[in-house]
Order: structure tokens, then sequence, then C-alpha cells
């Protein structure tokens, strides 16, 4: 892992190499621009020679069948089955806490009405992690949102798909679930097919190729936002536990080779131990070679002047995850503005808020956490403000809103608020 010493200069590293961190690759804009053509222009004979060609997928079925499913929960482990449950049963509740409800005044002459969605796309990726926990993640807010209709896509495994992420899925109220994967399951659901119904909103991480499409298709549906590579920050001093920040440092490693492990300490020393820990405890594991190289391209330890500038640093970077694994700092949960999700001492690893602590794992990266938030009920619900005047009330304003026009160039509007005072003052 690079090492930066000293407060002035880890912020300038910040500056200088992390932000801003989105950078748009020419060549999979491209891919995914002929892509996102030939299934708006083709439809399903457009989706299905796609899939072929890149997925390898035989299914002549893009609908996961009734049987599918029912196969799914008689091969799910029954242990599998009450961790999926209870997962489910821990992020209902979260959201239903952050559930906001429509208002109005006490005279109903202005307020707002709360409105979910009709139909939205929660995508789960595939890959060489099949991430169950996502189709948690991403169902649960939208049904607790109330959305109408929710989908799930996630991409096959030649004519299979993970019984897994079928059954949460299911459990955690989607409607329908589709094998379908990258840029071609964004377009087909941006824009619908023969097959393949058009949603609303569009939400959940992907690969390069699903982010891209993402942001060219926004606009004409919505989206939680553009997710990148996974991101964990930790804040530990001479005092924290080695171990237990080797281990979740090296637990967000191992997602891909472009994730981002970052440790800030005061203490050389500690820093040493904990790349030295890392170095022992990945050997072995199912995905070391990844772990390793993530470490390699992308790792990062500041090494800070005084523990207590930890938190100006950690509001720079603005990761999707950070930890505090400190209780020199006492607490600071309410200095830290920017971070995704904010884990708060040993006990409260980042991998509890990966599978079962109740907020969603979707959280912005890439310094997003600057302005988006954690995915939640909110991205699936639209505010409607109405304004219902009573006439003393609209008499009241008339001549605000003529003067503000009138100051605008606009007599059109002008003319539209005087004609309301003929009509009012006229009764």
């Amino acid at each position: 892992m690079k090492k930066i010493k000293g407060t002035q200069e880890s912020r300038q590293f910040v500056k200088t190499n992390l932000r801003p961190r989105t950078i748009i690759d020419v060549e999979v804009q491209k891919v995914c621009s002929d892509i996102i053509s030939k299934v708006r222009s083709y439809g399903d004979s457009a989706l299905k020679s796609i899939m072929m060609d890149l997925d390898k997928s035989s299914r002549q079925e893009m609908e996961v069948t009734r049987e599918e499913v029912d196969n799914a929960f008689d091969e799910v482990d029954k242990s599998v089955l009450a961790s999926i449950q209870k997962s489910i049963e821990r992020s209902k509740d979260f959201h239903k806490k952050s559930l906001p409800n429509s208002w109005h005044n006490a005279n109903k002459t202005l307020g707002e009405n709360v409105i979910p969605v009709d139909r939205v796309l929660c995508y789960v990726p595939g890959g060489s992690a099949p991430l169950v926990s996502t189709a948690i993640m991403t169902v649960v807010p939208a049904n607790i949102a109330g959305v109408s209709e929710i989908f799930v896509t996630t991409p096959p495994a030649g004519k299979k798909i993970n019984n897994e992420i079928v059954v949460a899925a299911k459990l955690s109220g989607a409607d329908k679930i589709y094998s379908i994967g990258g840029a071609q399951a964004i377009a087909a659901f941006t824009y619908g097919t023969e097959s393949i119904p058009k949603v609303d909103v569009i939400c959940g991480p992907g690969n390069k190729y699903v982010t891209e499409a993402k942001r060219a298709v926004f606009g004409d549906v919505g989206i939680d936002g553009l997710y990148g590579p996974t991101e964990t920050l930790i804040v530990a001093d001479k005092d924290s536990n080695v171990e237990l920040c080797a281990a979740d440092l090296i637990a967000q490693a191992e997602h891909d080779v472009e994730a981002t492990p970052i440790l800030i300490t005061d203490s050389e020393e500690f820093a040493d131990l904990v790349v030295d820990t890392m170095h022992n405890m990945k050997k072995g594991l199912s995905r070391e070679t990844i772990i390793q190289k993530s470490i390699i391209n992308n790792g990062r330890i500041f090494v800070l002047d005084f523990i207590s500038d930890a938190v100006d640093l950690v509001n720079l970077i603005s990761a999707e995850h950070v930890s505090i694994i400190t209780d020199s700092l006492g607490d600071i949960s309410e200095e830290i503005k920017n971070a995704g999700g904010l884990f708060i001492g040993e006990d409260s690893a980042e991998v509890f808020g990966d599978y079962i602590a109740g907020p969603s794992h979707v959280m912005p990266t890439g310094g997003s956490a600057r302005f988006n938030s954690a995915l939640n009920v909110r991205h699936f619900l639209k505010f409607q403000p109405f304004i219902n005047l009573s006439k003393e009330e609209a008499l009241n304003l008339v001549d605000d809103v003529s003067l503000l026009a009138e100051i605008e160039g606009l007599d059109g509007h002008k003319n539209s608020a005087v004609k309301r005072k003929e009509n009012l003052i006229g009764e």
C-alpha cells in the first residue's frame, strides 16, 4: 500500500490523485452507445444476439420462469434462507423508519404529495461474485417506498441463474426476475422491448459497462447514481486492533482489482503492522490474487501528524465506507459530512453493512458522497408540491407577483396575475 506521510502532504495527495475519480472510458462509452442503439432499434432480436455474443447465454426465455423460482426455493439451504430472511426484516425495519410522508398546512392551501414511481428495475451483479445481498438491498427499499412493480435482472451463467439471488429477490418483494446483464439490460429496461417492460427508475451497482449505460440513458429513465469500484476508509490509531483493521481492508480489497482500501492513522508503526498483517491474512484466501492487486494498485495509508486531523481528510476523500476504529477521537459522527456510510466502533464492521445491518449497501463512490446518499426509499419517490390558494391568500400575494413579473420583463406573467386581481376584486 502506498504510504503518504504528514497531514498537509496527505491533503495535497487526495486533491491531486483521488479527486476527481470519475473518468469516462471512451472505448466503454462507444461499446455502450452501440448496444443501446441496437436494443432501442431492434428490441428482442438485438437483445438475444448481444446476450449470446457477450454472455454466451443460450437461454430462450429472458424472464425467470415460475418453475425456476420454485426450484430455487427447493435448492437453497434452510440456514441460508433464514439468514436472507433476517437481512430482509432488518432492512424493512430500517427503511420503514425513514419513509417520508405527504404533508399540508392547516388550511390545506400548500403541501407536498409523496408519490412512489410505478416501475423500478433493480440490477443485481453476477460475474465472479453473484451479489445475493444486492437483491435485498435494492428491492426492499423500493418495496417499502410503495413501488407498484419491481423487476430484478442479473447476468446469466449459461442457461442458469443463481438460486440464492432468485430467492432473495422474491422474498424481498420482486414481482418478476430476468436473466439479462450488462449495458443491454440497462437499454432494454429503459426503452422496453417486446418482452421487457419499460421502467421509471433503474438502481443498483454494476461493472463499468453497466455504469456507463446508466449514464447514457439518464434522462430517459431515472437512476440512483453512478457507482465505481468499492472504497473503504478506516480511521485508527496506535491503540486500535491491528487484526480487525487488516481484516476489514482485505474484505473490501477482494471485491475486485479496482477496489480502494484506505487507512488513516497517526502512527507509522501501526501502519506497518497493518500491512504485515494483511500480507499474512490474505494467504490462502480464494481471491488472494485480486486482493493483492487491489492493495498494490489502489491501497493508500495516510500517516497524519495528529489523529485529530483525520476528520478533515475523511471529508475531503468522501469515501463510500468510513469506519472509525479508534476511541481517541470521541464521538465525531456529526463532524463527518462526506461518507456514503459511517461505521462507528470496532464492532460495527463494514461487512455487517454489506449483509444485514439494515441500511442499503448500495452507496455513493468516487467522491460522490459529497452530494449523493446511500440507496433509500427516497430514490423511488417523487415529491409533488401542490398549491390550492384561498381567495384571500391569492389577493394578498397578487401585487407581489405582478411586481416580480414586471422586473423580469415577462408581461404575460404579469397579465395573468392582474387578471386574477380583477376577477377577485370584481366579486
